[in-house]
């Protein structure tokens, strides 16, 4: 039973064994098809209906488009040509494809002109021919067509068949959009993203992102999701962010599954659930998402949210890894490196670093990096080792800026340059990089690179501690103390200390072996230092030395005491500590006791 609504401007067509009651579209009463009465659009109209059904009704569509095609309908014709191309319920034909859009052109279908010039652009069904593509493209468009116009603003854009002309290109995008077309909408949001034609401007670019999403653009939704998450355009919010990748999701756009995914797996703008993580990977990687099934693969390697397997986050890797993913490239090349889930192989591990780095993995380009650095895997070469680093660096990577200056700070695998650590330190700093801006900080305190300058340094400090920088404490801990101001001081070293900052742990000891700020207690400050000592600080390890030869927070070993004071001060004269704040005063005031305690 062939069936249709009753108002025929909604062009609504089905078939079934029985007749329902109401319309899925618009609601309206639905009426019973007299097959001998149907027009060729008729058929035409059912024939979309079946367009995405099951394979077992493909058949029937192209019966539908057949029928619509001799009753000399020109959209029957055109759609019977599309199925001829793209062999959807039918053995797929190029010539013949060709051949139909040709015949739906004479008949006046714009469609047809837009098909047929995507044939001579790609060579389909005919030889390949640019000129005659923007030709047909230009025809389509001029009459209206809002598809024909996107295909012509794509020929302008890229310069197929004409000059390339970012203006003109736009001319024309925005024409589809002003037709409320979906594609024309969102490509002209994406224009006014990246400045492309136009003068860049985040809020129109959310307009049009807007505009295209709520007429069900799943792109369009996953973009707009985007200028919520970084507040684009818009005021900043997870909630909106989580909301528009969702309904993305659920439109079957697979970017808008992986987004959707890390919005579970990190808890933006939703309580955090690793189980539905899990499950909008699963679906983004079967849709083929490269990232999805990165992600998936972390999942599987960590158990979270799912049993740990290495089988399946090995496969997951590879999958992503074979499909350009450079992070999979990354994290392949760690596996085999480790022998995780694989035999240990580094020559494949390099392989994978090497493919990662070439497709822009900053995180491949370090890795790489470091093997150049150290020799493993290849021979020592410092000069490829910061060709790495520096590329990584550039790739827009903090860690990496931060790394390079360092390296740079302190002359490790490059000559020492002050001014080339300064830059980047300031680069990754500027990106709110903690330990970029402590480093900063460092600079300027010690006019190293930079003229010396307490104020900006102790900004910079304050900067890096707040972001949790442990390290930034208690630097300004140390100046505060300088100063006098020892009160303001210890609340930074408690800071620092709780950070687990070892030089922290050395400096609260100082203030409770000599009854600073807090009461005097020996056994605190033998405390402090064996803390800081655990966690590698040779200062710690000298006034502990020292403790236990006077007997300060506990018994008097004066001959163990001797003995482990000589052992901390010859190590202290090797550390690579020397540098700190205080380091040479506790190497003579350690000299000065044994000294004194040897007689």
């Amino acid at each position: 039973m062939i069936y249709h609504c009753e108002d025929h401007t909604c062009n609504y067509w089905d078939e079934g064994e029985k007749l329902p009651e109401r319309c899925p579209q618009c609601g309206r009463k639905l009426l019973r098809a007299n097959e001998a009465d149907m027009t060729g659009d008729d058929w035409t109209a059912l024939g979309n209906t079946l367009w995405d059904a099951e394979a077992s009704d493909k058949k029937r569509m192209v019966d539908c488009f057949r029928k619509a095609a001799y009753l000399g309908s020109a959209w029957g014709v055109c759609n019977l040509g599309i199925c001829m191309e793209q062999g959807n319920g039918v053995e797929a034909d190029p010539v013949q494809a060709f051949w139909l859009y040709q015949q739906a052109v004479e008949m006046g279908s714009l469609n047809a002109v837009c098909c047929l010039g995507v044939c001579y652009e790609y060579g389909i069904g005919t030889a390949p021919d640019a000129e005659k593509a923007a030709e047909l493209y230009c025809k389509a468009a001029e009459y209206g067509s809002p598809r024909g116009q996107m295909l012509l603003a794509h020929a302008f854009h890229d310069g197929i068949g004409v000059e390339a002309d970012a203006a003109e290109a736009v001319y024309w995008v925005r024409a589809a959009a002003y037709q409320r077309y979906g594609e024309g909408m969102h490509r002209l949001g994406v224009c006014y993203e990246y400045g492309d034609g136009v003068e860049q401007n985040w809020e129109h670019a959310v307009h049009w992102f807007r505009e295209a999403a709520e007429s069900g653009v799943s792109t369009a939704m996953t973009d707009l999701g985007y200028c919520y998450e970084k507040g684009c355009g818009v005021e900043q919010s997870w909630e909106q962010a989580f909301s528009w990748y969702r309904r993305g999701a659920e439109c079957g756009y697979p970017v808008s599954m992986s987004n959707l995914g890390r919005c579970y797996k990190r808890g933006y703008g939703v309580e955090q659930n690793w189980q539905e993580a899990v499950k909008w990977y699963e679906q983004g990687a079967q849709c083929g998402n490269l990232q999805s099934m990165h992600n998936l693969a972390c999942c599987y390697e960590r158990g979270e949210g799912v049993e740990q397997n290495e089988d399946r986050a090995l496969y997951w890797y590879r999958r992503s890894a074979e499909g350009g993913n450079g992070d999979a490239m990354c994290n392949l090349g760690r596996c085999y490196k480790r022998g995780y889930g694989v035999e240990q192989n580094e020559d494949r591990a390099l392989y994978w670093y090497r493919r990662g780095a070439e497709a822009g993995s900053d995180y491949c380009m370090y890795c790489l990096g470091w093997n150049y650095s150290n020799g493993e895997g290849v021979e020592q070469n410092m000069t490829e080792a910061i060709r790495w680093y520096t590329a990584a660096a550039e790739g827009g990577n903090t860690d990496d800026m931060y790394n390079l200056g360092w390296q740079y700070d302190h002359g490790e695998g490059v000559e020492q340059d002050m001014k080339k650590a300064i830059c980047w330190y300031e680069r990754a700093a500027e990106q709110n990089h903690p330990a970029a801006m402590n480093s900063l900080g460092e600079c300027y305190a010690m006019g190293q690179g930079v003229p010396r300058d307490l104020e900006t340094a102790m900004e910079w400090y304050r900067r890096a501690a707040e972001l949790g920088e442990a390290m930034a404490d208690y630097n300004m801990g140390w100046h505060l103390e300088q100063a006098g101001k020892l009160s303001e001081a210890y609340a930074h070293y408690r800071k620092a200390a709780d950070g687990n900052d070892d030089s922290a742990w050395w400096a609260l000891g100082r203030f409770y072996e000599n009854g600073v700020v807090v009461a005097q207690d020996g056994k605190e400050a033998r405390r402090c230092y064996e803390t800081g000592e655990k966690l590698g600080s040779v200062k710690c390890k000298m006034r502990l030395a020292r403790c236990k030869l006077l007997g300060i927070g506990g018994r008097r070993e004066k001959k163990a005491g001797l003995d482990l004071c000589r052992q901390a001060l010859e190590l202290a004269k090797e550390s690579s500590e020397k540098e700190d704040y205080g380091y040479e005063a506790e190497m003579n005031l350690l000299r000065r006791t044994i000294a004194e305690n040897e007689s």
